[in-house]
């Protein structure tokens, strides 16, 4: 029987930069033969939207693991604009008025990520990575989003990358300081709404459900109080937040955020999960002295999430004196926060561990979600609302007065707090080079 061949349909072949891309037939790898996805197809496809991506994933998820499948893979994540696609199934739009002309259309609110970085590198932000593992990889969180939400997300500014060469071939890369953001938009591109940081799945879908309530309520409400209904909405939500945080008696704490006095200790302490993963190495590499996150500090943000989100609850593992687990796989809270398909995609990207790390190292990215769900809701959250119920809904200067204001990282500072300048390195110039050098 003859191959049976998957069409395209996407456009002409010839681009400089292709992608092999597998014909769907026989289940063999040895027989399936392969045609060309260049540069052109892909943004054919991506001029298409989410109809084209579908198309690809439907063959993508008939093929046997491989090479071809791989190959397959990584155009899939230039169509969606987004890495991991094949997990996530999101089509995401990176110019605004092709996503609102989209809203428009089917009627629907825009979901935009704010981020450093791009959504379709791997080394985009911390945030972004963990929303790509542990939101959009949440079966059915994502099927959520792409119901309710068109999909689009935008770059603040390039994402500071870090490099530790250990001289003998071994590197470590990542990236640091930075933070995001969901805001939700009308079709016109409006602010309605912004969600900062990581949310657990159950969390951030609560969220985002009134958050989509909201936008249905303004989009039906008159044009004369139109900005009336946005403000009360947001007045209201703010009274709601500080009677939880005094309820829960949020204020008598220390405060991650507000205790650490330099500008980059504020934007890394202004998070949790991406705060462990930056902290030690800029420890390494500058001469700011960054506070360490206190861990009874993460346990009692956790517990607010608990309180907070019900659902979410969970007996907590047994510790010893060394503040480890005792037995990290008899824990298992991951089941009831993370979804078997986000897991899947988390082992992946964790790489090779013994038994004991990789359950301690889920526990610990459970704790660090809740953490930050509560952390975010009573501590950021309520800036942006009295920041939203001043009355502006443009996207640029909303943006930017989160990204100065709640984030701590305003655009009036290039260097991110990373250049202080207050201490002597030995180096010319403190090692920083002018930008004509470093792309050299």
């Amino acid at each position: 029987m003859p191959n049976a061949t998957f069409a395209l349909s996407l456009g002409l072949a010839g681009c400089a930069s292709a992608i092999a891309m597998p014909e769907v037939a026989d289940p063999s790898p040895s027989r399936a033969s392969l045609s060309v996805m260049t540069d052109v197809d892909i943004a054919i496809a991506r001029g298409r939207g989410p109809v084209a991506l579908d198309e690809l994933i439907a063959t993508y998820d008939r093929l046997p693991d491989g090479a071809s499948r791989d190959t397959l893979a990584r155009a899939i994540d230039k169509v969606a604009a987004q890495r991991y696609a094949t997990v996530s199934h999101l089509y995401w739009y990176t110019d605004l008025q092709r996503a609102e002309a989209a809203a428009a259309t089917q009627h629907k609110p825009i979901l935009a990520l704010r981020m450093l970085g791009r959504l379709d590198e791997e080394l985009s932000c911390a945030n972004s990575r963990f929303f790509r593992a542990t939101l959009y990889a949440n079966k059915e969180l994502s099927q959520y989003i792409k119901d309710n939400f068109v999909l689009y997300w935008s770059s603040e500014r390039a994402v500071p990358k870090v490099t530790i060469d250990f001289g003998d071939g071994r590197k470590i890369e990542s990236t640091t300081t930075g933070n995001s953001a969901h805001y939700i938009l009308d079709e016109k591109g409006e602010v309605l709404d912004a969600i900062p940081g990581l949310y657990t799945p159950s969390a951030f879908r609560a969220e985002l459900a009134a958050s989509l309530a909201h936008a249905r309520a303004v989009a039906a409400a008159p044009a004369h109080v139109r900005g009336a209904t946005i403000i009360d909405y947001h007045r209201t939500r703010l009274a709601a937040l500080q009677q939880q945080a005094a309820g829960l008696k949020v204020y008598a704490m220390r405060g991650m955020r507000v205790s650490a006095e330099e500008a980059i200790s504020r934007a890394q302490r202004a998070t949790i999960s991406k705060g462990y993963v930056e902290v030690p190495q800029l420890r390494q590499i500058t001469s700011i002295e960054l506070k360490s996150i206190d861990e009874d500090e993460v346990a009692t943000w956790a517990t607010f999430a608990e309180q907070l989100w019900p659902t979410v609850v969970q007996a907590r593992p047994v510790r010893n004196a060394d503040d480890r687990p005792t037995n990290p796989r008899a824990w298992q809270p991951w089941g009831t926060v993370f979804d078997e398909q986000s897991v899947r995609l988390v082992d992946r990207l964790h790489g090779d561990a013994n038994g004991d790390e990789h359950g301690e190292m889920l526990m610990r990215l459970v704790e660090h979600a809740r953490a930050d769900s509560a952390l975010n809701q009573l501590r950021l959250r309520p800036q942006i609302h009295e920041i939203l119920a001043r009355g502006s809904t443009d996207f640029a200067t909303v943006n930017d007065a989160i990204y100065a204001t709640v984030f701590h990282t305003p655009k009036s500072d290039p260097w991110l707090g990373l250049h202080a300048r207050r201490d002597f390195t030995g180096l010319p110039n403190d090692g920083v080079m002018p930008a004509a050098v470093a792309h050299r």
